[in-house]
């Protein structure tokens, strides 16, 4: 039997939506396969966030119709919303589009219409263990003004907390061992037992040793209140990702993101004054308008804040986006001056943040087992942790404890505590 070939751009979504199908198709009896001529499937899962992306998604439509035709490939995700017409000039008629509005369910129905499925299980995939990904809300909105999601994926669709629970229930219960909760704005999540914290607080009280964490919280809609909340939870990992996208209240406002750098100073007061949490972030440089004020200021806040990690994106600009239609546009030159600038900073802090834990143990979850006794793993406040480990080796999805012995910018060397 033919193989099905799935290529994945873009966010945690994405890589859900596809191991959910590589699943399905896998019960079905077909294989996967990495080569375009050896696949008479092919699923092309599409990202619309950076330009760079779309083009490599268009791209490699392009190869694909040429060796497998129109008929036998599905294309999906946000660029499949924002240009179905092109997607159908590069490929043919016959190509099959799933927009990116659509859910887990729509896309298995239309996969399912050109090969046969096997049973279906959105609880969890496989393909992602020991990490358990399980979608809260879906769609989008916030309407950043150099944001094209609300367009992409549509409005917001909330799945009911008792599904949440099942789902994770599920997850648990097959061996999964980390949890993570995803919404394209999650702290927007509302459903029968209330809000985010809520549903966590009662994912928290489920049996088993596992961990939990969630993607993306956006700082107006969420309160220091909350944070402290979420940080007494028992299974919850010590971390938080917190999109700060630039230190300018003047560019926040032109992003319409609805709060300000002393708004975010409040939510995140908390985290800081805990040294077992990590606090990361995501940070646009050059924004329409930035100025030479505006780009000092994030620097300024960036070293303040103390980030552990920090994310940094050029901007660039998303046809429809209220952004794209402003024209005080930063230079591409001056662009890539500030990034470089940024990026030095940030990488400093990052090697700071992981250089204090050396002497410390720590507690990692195994994600990698490799041969000649070492391995890789994440720790409980979300850094990377390569060790050492004598026999016999960990199992890919326990917790184990590592003896701390060098930090770096990308992460912590250690050796497992026998």
């Amino acid at each position: 039997m033919a193989g099905f070939l799935i290529k994945t751009f873009g966010c945690q979504f994405n890589e859900l939506y596809s191991a959910t199908i590589a699943d399905a198709l896998r019960r079905g009896g077909h294989r996967p396969s990495d080569s375009l001529g050896e696949a008479s499937l092919v699923i092309i899962n599409t990202c619309a966030v950076r330009e760079k992306a779309e083009e490599k998604a268009f791209s490699f439509l392009g190869e694909a119709a040429k060796l497998v035709g129109a008929s036998r490939i599905v294309f999906m995700g946000c660029t499949a919303t924002l240009d179905r017409q092109r997607a159908v000039r590069i490929a043919g008629r016959g190509l099959n589009v799933v927009e990116g509005t659509a859910g887990m369910e729509q896309v298995l129905s239309l996969v399912g219409t050109i090969v046969p499925l096997g049973e279906v299980d959105c609880t969890a995939p496989r393909s992602l263990f020991p990490t358990a990904d399980i979608e809260l809300i879906r769609g989008c909105e916030s309407y950043c003004t150099y944001c094209i999601v609300p367009r992409s994926r549509g409005p917001e669709v909330v799945i009911d907390a008792g599904e949440v629970l099942h789902r994770a229930e599920r997850a648990i219960g097959s061996g999964f061992s980390e949890l993570l909760f995803l919404g394209q704005n999650i702290n927007r999540y509302r459903s029968s037992l209330g809000g985010l914290v809520e549903t966590m607080f009662a994912v928290d009280e489920l049996d088993g040793n596992f961990w939990f964490w969630f993607l993306s919280s956006h700082p107006a809609n969420f309160t220091p209140e909350e944070v402290k909340r979420v940080m007494g939870l028992r299974h919850i990992e010590h971390r938080l990702h917190l999109p700060l996208q630039s230190g300018s209240d003047r560019i926040l406002e032109r992003m319409n993101r609805r709060y300000s750098i002393a708004d975010y100073a409040r939510l995140v007061e908390p985290i800081r004054e805990n040294a077992d949490w990590t606090l990361t972030t995501d940070i646009i440089v050059g924004f329409p308008g930035e100025t030479n004020d505006d780009f000092a200021a994030t620097v300024d806040v960036v070293r303040g804040f103390r980030f552990d990690g920090v994310f940094l994106a050029k901007y660039s600009d998303r046809p429809g986006t209220p952004a794209s239609r402003m024209q005080d546009k930063v230079p591409p030159a001056l662009i890539d001056e500030r990034h470089s600038a940024l990026l030095s900073i940030v990488q400093g802090l990052s090697e700071q943040s992981n250089q204090v834990l050396v002497g410390r143990c720590v507690d990692v979850l195994v994600l990698t087992v490799h041969a000649g006794g070492n391995a890789f793993g994440r720790s409980i406040d979300g850094r990377n942790v390569w060790f050492s480990c004598s026999e016999p080796a960990p199992g890919i999805g326990t917790f184990v404890s590592v003896t701390i012995d060098h930090g770096s910018r990308e992460g912590l060397y250690g050796t497992r505590v026998c």
